[in-house]
């Protein structure tokens, strides 16, 4: 609030300024280009020209939200698919907590077909062998990259699991 009075004060200053300019205006400027030839006050020359940058200043920020618009829009594509992607994984793990291991590996591979997102391979692999199915949990595993934590502790866990007999 503070701040708008603060511009709308200097709006009004400038105002004043430009009157008591334009009281005292006794040049002109002279603009020629054969074969014309134009004659202004330097007032309404200094108005024109502030007028011009401006309007060159808004159409060059227009110009540039319109060339960067096409990357941002790929940018929230892609993350709007992460988000659908993770919130899938969620509703796996919840299907697979709750026992339900066919429904927790169907979303986890509609996740895994979406976005690649090893929390999803993970669930996957437990729900296939929930299900039986060692060789698809073997290939559910080999999609996650060996790396640190929990993560890969359940990794580990899992290729555990699937040596046993």
């Amino acid at each position: 609030m503070m701040r708008a009075a603060l511009w709308l004060l200097l709006l009004f200053a400038l105002a004043v300024l430009l009157v008591l300019a334009a009281r005292f205006d006794q040049g002109y400027v002279l603009i020629v280009y054969p074969p014309w030839r134009m004659e202004m006050s330097f007032l309404f020359a200094v108005v024109f020209a502030t007028i011009w940058f401006f309007l060159a200043y808004a159409v060059l920020r227009i110009l540039r939200v319109t060339l960067r618009l096409p990357g941002e829009v790929k940018a929230w594509r892609a993350e709007r698919r992460r988000r659908e992607a993770e919130n899938i994984v969620c509703q796996a793990t919840a299907a697979l907590l709750a026992g339900d291991a066919a429904e927790s590996r169907r979303l986890a591979d509609q996740a895994l077909g979406s976005e690649a997102v090893p929390l999803a391979a993970l669930v996957a692999a437990r729900a296939a062998l929930e299900l039986g199915d060692r060789a698809a949990a073997q290939g559910y595993l080999a999609r996650v990259e060996p790396g640190s934590g929990q993560m890969e502790a359940t990794r580990q866990a899992l290729l555990r699991r699937l040596a046993q007999p």
